[in-house]
């Protein structure tokens, strides 16, 4: 099981708010991301995870407060600066041009690319490894518009890790995937962390496979930060009923399952 990191912080943010005209989004957030951790953002609809995930990757603007990436403000970073360490994963991607599978998966060595039109060495060995460390080598000459939804999402995995990142932000990486993409999606994350030390931060409606794979558990509502986190020395990450009941507004117990020594989420009496 993951342990969290001690390394220095990756993402930091203090009084962080956001809205959307009148609407407030996020209020007064204040947390922090290591190096190397996985961090999962959890909360109900509305809770403004994905505005926090947006913001985080430098794609949404005109947020108050500070937000720093690797000890410099958010803002300081030039955009290819920043796609070159950060790379964002949408829940989905519509192309309407018929690209293939590889096309799509080169576009994300843009940040890397001095001659767009021309591939280099490195492009196309980041290319090559991208796509299998998503497992879909085998679908290089497909279109895209052709894939299943669960084929898709793994191939714009693959194109966030041709650009190489340091960091990924994956926004409900599982949300519309068959059990079998699923799985595939947990053991790619799994191994982006265990094998190459990753920074991984998720947002995702199931706290199930929050408690099992996260360093760090970030829960909102109502755009506040409600409840941080972090999974102890001895591998258990302190999720108590009464936060689930505080977060999702539903009655809640944590069963630990004796075999597997883990905490699984059930909801009612």
């Amino acid at each position: 099981m993951p342990q969290a990191s001690t390394n220095r912080a990756v993402y930091r943010t203090r009084n962080l708010s956001f809205q959307y005209g009148p609407a407030p989004v996020l209020t007064d957030v204040a947390m922090e991301i290591d190096a190397g951790e996985v961090a999962c953002i959890v909360g109900p609809n509305g809770a403004g995870k994905s505005t926090l995930l947006r913001i985080l990757g430098g794609l949404l603007p005109g947020y108050r407060g500070t937000v720093e990436f690797r000890d410099r403000p958010l803002a300081a970073w030039r955009a290819r600066e920043l796609a070159r360490q950060v790379a964002y994963v949408p829940q989905q991607l519509e192309i309407s041009f018929p690209y293939s599978v590889r096309e799509v998966v080169l576009m994300g060595r843009l940040p890397h690319q001095t001659a767009p039109l021309f591939e280099s060495a490195a492009d196309v060995e980041a290319v090559e490894s991208a796509l299998a460390a998503a497992d879909v080598a085998h679908l290089h000459g497909r279109t895209f518009g052709e894939l299943s939804g669960g084929e898709r999402q793994l191939v714009i995995l693959a194109s966030a890790l041709a650009q190489e990142p340091r960091v990924m932000l994956l926004d409900e990486p599982t949300a519309f995937l068959d059990l079998k993409h699923q799985l595939m999606m947990a053991r790619i994350l799994r191994s982006l962390h265990d094998e190459r030390q990753m920074t991984l931060v998720l947002v995702s409606h199931d706290l199930n496979l929050a408690e099992a794979f996260a360093t760090r558990l970030l829960m909102f509502r109502g755009g506040a930060l409600r409840h941080q986190i972090t999974r102890a020395d001895d591998g258990r990450l302190a999720l108590e009923p009464e936060m689930i009941a505080d977060v999702f507004d539903v009655d809640a117990r944590a069963v630990v399952e004796a075999r597997r020594e883990r905490i699984v989420v059930t909801w009612g009496r």
